[in-house]
This record gives structure tokens, C-alpha cells and sequence, in this order.
């Protein structure tokens, strides 16, 4: 590309976001995001789901956001040095009658997961309405939430900057009295 080209490929990018910057802004306000993850191998895959749910990529959202659930059941699992039912809404539910998922964070899982054949397998039964997709891509974001806010809990300490982990052993080890943290925002 020359520079002329460039130029132009900016002023369109830029045109496209701007025209599209009240859509995301609307879905950037319906849906909720735990800022702090732990570092694990899954979290800047979980951390893109909002992202893209934002933008408008309702599919990727849905898909990575079901791919997340697999991830962190298999991680709480293995953590737990349980046994791994391969079937991932089997899995949640074992971690639910092992006391390792609450009832709540379970029907999230089982609703982020009810048509994960779908679209892991983009079945001719996938949704492809626009409206039901951002929908259920915005379910499925604040499902998500409901599932970290529990299962990494957090609370900011009286010392400024200082967060207090309620289960510190689910977060890598940064050094002592350290975690390494994946911060997210929904921008």
C-alpha cells in the first residue's frame, strides 16, 4: 500500500468505528466484567469475550465465552485433583455436588453451555438472527461474570492498591504475598 492508501484505509477505519461507537456503548452498558482474573492460561481468551461482544462479533463471543467455561471447569477440577468427566456440563455438574461451584454459578455454566454443540460444530441449527445473537452473546457475557465474581472473588484491602484474594491458591504465584493478575476493562 502507498501512503495515499493508507490515508484512505484510516479515514474508512475510523468513519466504521465512529458510526458504530453508540452500539457499543449500548452493549458495553448491558453487560457486567470482573476487572481482575487470575493470569492463567485461558485469561486473555476470557478477557477478549467482552471485546468482541462489544464490537459486534457475537459468534466469537459465544464460542470463546463456552470455550471458557470448558477451560476454567477443567482448570477447578484439576486444581482439585478431581476426576475430569470429559463432558463439559457433566463437569459442571460434578463441581456443583463437590462443593467447588454454588447453584448459581452452576445454571450459568449450563446456560452458557445448552447449545454449545452448535456453535462449537457451526451445526445448520446455529442461530443466525442478528438480535437473538447479540443476545445471547450478552447472556452468556453476564453469565461469565457470575461464574468469576464467585470463583475468584476479590476485595480491594485498606492499603491502597492492595487486593485481597478470597482463595489465593486459584491465582499463580507472582512472589510472596504476589499474584499475577489479568486486568480487564469493557473498553
Amino acid at each position: 500500500m502507498n501512503d495515499e492508501e493508507d490515508k484512505q484505509l484510516i479515514n474508512d477505519m475510523r468513519a466504521s468505528f465512529e458510526a458504530s461507537l453508540p452500539y457499543r456503548v449500548g452493549r458495553a452498558s448491558r453487560v457486567k466484567l470482573q476487572n481482575i482474573i487470575p493470569a492463567h492460561w485461558f485469561a486473555a481468551a476470557a478477557s477478549e469475550c467482552a471485546g468482541m461482544y462489544i464490537a459486534g462479533f457475537f459468534y466469537g463471543a459465544i464460542s470463546i465465552a463456552q470455550a471458557y467455561v470448558e477451560a476454567l471447569t477443567r482448570y477447578l477440577a484439576e486444581h482439585h485433583h478431581t476426576r475430569i468427566p470429559n463432558d463439559p456440563s457433566k463437569r459442571c455438574r460434578y463441581l456443583h455436588r463437590e462443593k467447588l461451584l454454588s447453584q448459581e454459578s452452576l445454571n450459568a455454566a449450563l446456560a452458557i453451555m445448552s447449545d454449545r454443540n452448535d456453535f462449537h460444530h457451526l451445526n445448520k441449527s446455529v442461530e443466525q438472527e442478528y438480535e437473538k445473537l447479540e443476545a445471547r452473546a450478552a447472556d452468556c457475557i453476564n453469565h461469565l461474570h457470575t461464574i468469576e465474581s464467585e470463583v475468584f472473588t476479590y476485595t480491594f484491602g485498606p492499603e491502597p492498591g492492595k487486593v485481597s484474594l478470597k482463595k489465593p491458591d486459584y491465582w499463580p504465584s507472582g512472589g510472596p504475598g504476589l499474584a499475577q493478575v489479568n486486568l480487564r476493562q469493557l473498553w
